[in-house]
Formats: structure tokens, sequence, C-alpha cells
């Protein structure tokens, strides 16, 4: 199992872009995004959990927000794979497959 993550990077004019577009949708500053494809009744769909500038998650009310932030995401860098995990860092403007690391002691280390 891999533990690289593909990485893409928006260039200065995206990265303001994309800042200026989540911090509209959400209300107020944003420093992370998570996006992940779920599976829900009416099909599958992508949510984004919200992380604001104290690093603290953003409450997103309406559900219809968390798949508007993912999708704002996902215009900008249409060549990432968006069948895995992502996060996107609103400082750097760096969107990097989420790869979680397998547990040691599951490779045999203790």
């Amino acid at each position: 199992m891999s533990s690289a993550a593909t990485e893409f990077m928006a260039d200065d004019t995206k990265r303001s872009r994309l800042k200026q577009q989540l911090y509209t949708l959400v209300g107020r500053s944003v420093k992370e995004v998570r996006i992940t494809r779920v599976r829900w009744p009416e099909g599958k769909r992508w949510v984004a959990m919200v992380i604001g500038s104290t690093g603290h998650e953003v409450p997103l009310h309406d559900g219809g927000l968390h798949h508007q932030a993912a999708i704002v995401l996902r215009d900008a860098f249409p060549h990432a794979n968006w069948g895995r995990a992502q996060d996107y860092d609103v400082a750097t403007g760096v969107l990097r497959e989420h790869v979680t690391p397998m547990p040691a002691t599951l490779r045999g280390k203790r």
C-alpha cells in the first residue's frame, strides 16, 4: 500500500478565487476543506467538512452547503481523482489525495 498522495497546486489567481468562493459560501475564513464521496439514498455525492481559521469544524447547517463546497473544489481541480477523498489547504492552494496510513500494528510493528 503506497502512502504517496497525489497533489495539485492552484496558482495564485486560482487560490485567491477559491479562498473568496469558500468564504462567500461558508460565511467565514476557511483553513481546510476535506472532501469525501458518499453514497446517499439518492445516489453518490461529494460532501465536505470545512475547517475554519480557528482549526474547528464549521457547522454547515444547510445540507446543500456540504455538496456546494465540494463542487467548488471539484470544478477547480478537474484532473484530481474524485473517486478518492481529497484535502484542500486554503493557505497553500494544495489539493492532496487523502491517504490514511496503515497502523503500525498491521505492518508488523509494535
